[in-house]
């Protein structure tokens, strides 16, 4: 097995281990009494507490690993820092409305002010997410369908996003459909939501430590062939 081989190897056995790791989180917490779940699960709790940990490691070390290149990709940082500020309500209790409600821009009980910068803000993080994908979408696609474990971090970071993004207030989405679901499957859908959340950071976490050299900062960045 050459060297690189060995590399990939070991990204994606880390990669297996993380997502069997959390799997035996959701069972085992989702078996503890109602009480411990919504102590460990509570806003400000253990496990959001930890999530807050793991934005905050992601930022720290992807600028250590930048150092003053990552004025090149500010946005990486910044989309970071928005979703640590999300598990820290930010968007809400700084706002009106809330920054990411309709009502923030509509709602006749929100100052001229409020708007304005709440709308300055919002189209920042909206820039910097399409430069982001305008830069890394194709290379990160390129590298997934190479079989790089840093992009099979990231996909699992998207993944665990979307799964909690559904099942967040699972029974409400659904009721308007004429599908009612049952108490259990409520609060088993809440514990996978919450631990899914603290398996975000922990995957972007895990894609920066994989990355085996400097991230890209241009839109076509050079393949390299040790890639892992």
């Amino acid at each position: 097995m050459t060297l690189a081989s060995h590399a990939r190897f070991s990204g994606w056995t880390l990669l297996l281990t993380l997502v069997l790791a959390f799997a035996m989180q959701m069972f085992t917490v989702n078996t503890l009494p109602v009480a411990t779940q919504d102590s460990l699960l509570a806003e400000g709790g253990f496990y959001e507490s930890l999530s807050v940990v793991g934005y905050i490691l992601c930022i720290a070390v992807l600028v250590w690993t930048l150092r003053g290149a990552v004025l090149r990709v500010w946005y990486l940082p910044l989309v970071l820092a928005v979703m640590a500020a999300r598990e820290l309500d930010l968007d809400k209790s700084l706002f009106t409305r809330g920054l990411f409600k309709a009502r923030q821009y509509t709602g006749d009980n929100v100052p001229l002010g409020g708007r304005l910068i709440a709308a300055l803000i919002l189209a920042l993080i909206v820039f910097a997410i399409l430069l982001m994908l305008w830069r890394h979408a194709r290379p990160f696609m390129a590298d997934l369908f190479q079989g790089r474990a840093w992009a099979g971090a990231l996909l699992l970071g998207i993944g665990f996003t979307v799964a909690y993004k559904l099942l967040d207030g699972i029974a409400r989405k659904l009721a308007p459909l004429g599908i009612e679901v049952s108490a259990d499957a409520e609060r088993t859908a809440f514990v996978v939501e919450e631990i899914g959340e603290l398996g975000i950071p922990v995957m972007f976490l895990a894609a920066i430590l994989l990355w085996p050299g400097t991230p890209p900062t241009t839109a076509h960045p050079t393949n390299r062939a040790h890639r892992v």
